[in-house]
C-alpha cells in the first residue's frame, strides 16, 4: 500500500467514511458528497486524497452539460475497507458491468446510477438491476418507499413515437411486459423532451408513472415520479 502521508483528522475522517459508502456499493461521487455534505474544496481535497493514496480509482461521464464522476474501489481500497471492518458489496457500476455490459453500453449504465441516486436522495430504498425470476422482464432498478415496491425502466432512447408499434418494437416490448408484471409502467429518462416523447406513446395505452433525470438534478425538492396517470 503507498505510504501514507500527514493527513488531518478531519480530512482522514472523510477518507474512511467515503470509502465505507464506495464498500456499500455506491459508485458515483456525486452521491459520496451529498451524503458527506461537501463541495467545492472540501470534496476536492477529500478524492485528491483518495486517489492519492490509490484506493480509488475514477472515470467521468458526461450528462447534457454536466460531468459526473464513478468511483472504483482498488485491491488496496478493499484491504482498507476490510481493516475498518466493513462488509464489502459490489459496486453498483460493477452490476451494470455484469448484468448490463455497461462498459460497452456505459449511457445507459450511468443514466442507471443517477437515477438511483436521485431515487436515494428522496427517501427510496433503490436496487439496481434487482434479481427477478422472470423470461421477459427484467427491470433495470426497483425503488421502494412507503409500502409502494416500483420495478424501473430507465431509457435513453431519443424519439419513441417515431418507432414502429408492434411486436418488433424492443421498448414496445420492454414496457409491455413491465405491464403485465406489475400492473403499470414506471420509465425514467433523461430530458423533459424525450419523457414527452414517451408519455405521448404510453399514456393513452397504459397506466404507470415517469421522471427524467434533467429535472430531478435541478430541483432536488420534486417527487421522484414528475408524472402519475392511471
Amino acid at each position: 500500500m503507498t505510504r501514507l502521508r500527514a493527513i488531518r483528522i478531519e480530512l482522514w475522517q472523510r477518507m474512511e467514511t467515503a470509502v465505507q459508502l464506495l464498500a456499500e456499493g455506491v459508485s458515483l461521487q456525486v452521491e459520496i458528497e451529498w451524503r458527506l455534505g461537501i463541495y467545492g474544496g472540501s470534496a476536492k481535497r477529500l478524492f485528491d486524497a483518495l486517489l492519492e493514496q490509490e484506493w480509488v480509482d475514477r472515470q467521468f461521464f458526461k450528462s447534457g452539460q454536466t460531468t459526473y464522476a464513478v468511483l472504483h474501489l482498488t485491491d488496496e481500497g478493499v484491504a482498507f475497507a476490510t481493516e475498518l471492518g466493513c462488509p464489502i458489496r459490489k459496486s453498483e457500476w460493477d452490476i451494470l458491468v455484469e448484468r448490463h455490459n455497461a462498459e460497452t453500453h456505459w449511457r445507459h449504465a450511468f443514466a442507471v446510477l443517477l437515477f438511483a441516486f436521485h431515487a436515494r436522495r428522496r427517501g427510496w430504498r433503490v436496487e439496481v438491476c434487482p434479481p427477478l425470476d422472470h423470461p421477459l422482464f427484467q427491470p433495470d432498478v426497483l425503488v421502494e418507499k412507503d409500502g409502494e415496491r416500483i420495478y424501473v425502466e430507465v431509457e435513453v432512447l431519443r424519439n419513441p413515437r417515431k418507432r414502429k408499434d408492434g411486436a418488433d418494437n424492443t421498448w414496445v416490448r420492454k414496457w409491455l411486459n413491465q405491464y403485465r408484471f406489475q400492473r403499470r409502467v414506471a420509465v425514467c429518462t433523461l430530458t423533459p423532451k424525450r419523457m414527452r416523447g414517451i408519455l405521448a406513446y404510453l399514456k393513452p395505452r397504459l397506466p404507470g408513472m415517469a421522471t427524467e433525470l434533467t429535472t430531478l438534478a435541478k430541483h432536488p425538492e420534486s417527487d421522484l415520479w414528475l408524472e402519475r396517470w392511471s
